[in-house]
């Protein structure tokens, strides 16, 4: 750990906290990932032997616990690592009101889905279970299609897979729409109108959809008039 030498409790945090990847490592564990390859899907630039070791890194510095269940590893925050839910909330809410410039090379249609199948309400979605087939029509190959599977009890269950339920809705856009959309960039309506996302199907489940999945967390967020450059 690289030390700055100060008694200030900021730079002291920021030995633990500063270094890259870690903050994304932990948000991933605030979000409820405790299984190594669940961790790693949300960091899928890390290579794992770094993420072994930020892991061991976290668990020296007393903010991630690790057990074996199953013989498999989980890992857990810690009361001190806990604590930092807020701070990553505000890093957010901050990067989404001054940063608000998304690079090309930053839209991920995994990251995207991961992102939908664990910040989706499912106070929202339908008492019985409906499939939404995704295409993304500018993904890397072997990502172009998804499936959610939504409902009340269960949430949102994303599959790159086909989960081999009938489709109630198909969906078809682009990774950036929908990564838009979920931001709180640019409105379902808007998206729909223009037709740069197109929904096809039962056509109660095609109206009910948008309110369905909504927008993520962090759409609300006042954007700042004058964002910083990227």
């Amino acid at each position: 750990m690289k030390r700055y030498g100060q008694y200030c409790p900021v730079a002291r945090a920021a030995e633990v906290l500063a270094e890259r990847w870690t903050l994304l490592v932990i948000r991933e564990l605030l979000w409820g990932q405790d299984r190594f390859n669940a961790i790693a899907r949300g960091v899928p630039r890390m290579s794992p032997t770094l993420l072994a070791t930020r892991l061991r890194q976290l668990q020296r510095a007393g903010l991630v616990q690790h057990r074996t269940v199953d013989g498999e590893a989980r890992y857990r925050l810690t009361a001190a690592g806990e604590e930092l839910r807020p701070v990553l909330e505000l890093m957010g809410a901050w990067g989404v009101r001054w940063m608000q410039d998304v690079r090309p090379e930053e839209y991920d249609p995994a990251l995207l889905m991961l992102d939908i199948g664990r910040g989706s309400d499912p106070d929202r979605m339908p008492e019985r279970p409906a499939t939404i087939q995704l295409h993304f029509a500018d993904a890397p190959a072997g990502q172009e299609y998804w499936w959610l599977v939504l409902s009340r009890s269960q949430g949102a269950d994303v599959c790159d897979t086909d989960p081999g339920r009938p489709v109630t809705v198909w969906l078809d856009t682009d990774v950036p729409t929908l990564t838009r959309i979920w931001m709180g960039d640019l409105t379902w309506s808007a998206a729909l109108e223009t037709e740069s996302l197109r929904l096809t199907g039962d056509r109660p489940s095609c109206r009910a959809l948008p309110a369905w999945l909504h927008v993520g967390a962090f759409a609300a967020v006042p954007r700042a008039s004058s964002p910083l450059p990227r």
